[in-house]
């Protein structure tokens, strides 16, 4: 990724090894795990690559992006998780089935 005559510029990483451009993830990444995630995140915010660029390259959207900075920012690595999701994650609104409303009547949402 880096060009003849660039000045290599690394970041600490999540796991505590150096990031340059060239130990990005590949571009056909398809999954992204927490540490992926975190490497591509602390890039972006060290200049080593910009949001366009990222956004361009591994074929994401500024608001997933968006979403796993501010996961990241308030929970960590951890908040990068796909299976601590629900509790780094604000709940949405769900429809609630309570035990004594009859089958097949209307469920009542979870804010009424």
């Amino acid at each position: 990724m880096s060009q003849p005559g660039d000045i290599l510029r690394a970041v600490v990483g999540p796991l505590g090894y150096p990031i340059t451009r060239d130990t990005l993830p590949s571009p056909d990444t398809v999954r992204w795990n927490a540490r992926r995630k975190a490497e591509l995140l602390l890039a972006i915010r060290a200049e080593l690559i910009s949001l366009r660029e990222a956004v361009a390259l591994y074929k994401l959207s500024t608001e997933e992006i968006a979403g796993w900075l501010s996961l990241f920012e308030r929970h960590g690595l951890d908040g990068l998780k796909t299976t601590r999701a629900q509790t780094y994650r604000p709940a949405k609104s769900r429809r609630v089935q309570t035990p004594s409303q009859p089958y097949g009547q209307p469920a009542q949402t979870a804010l009424s």
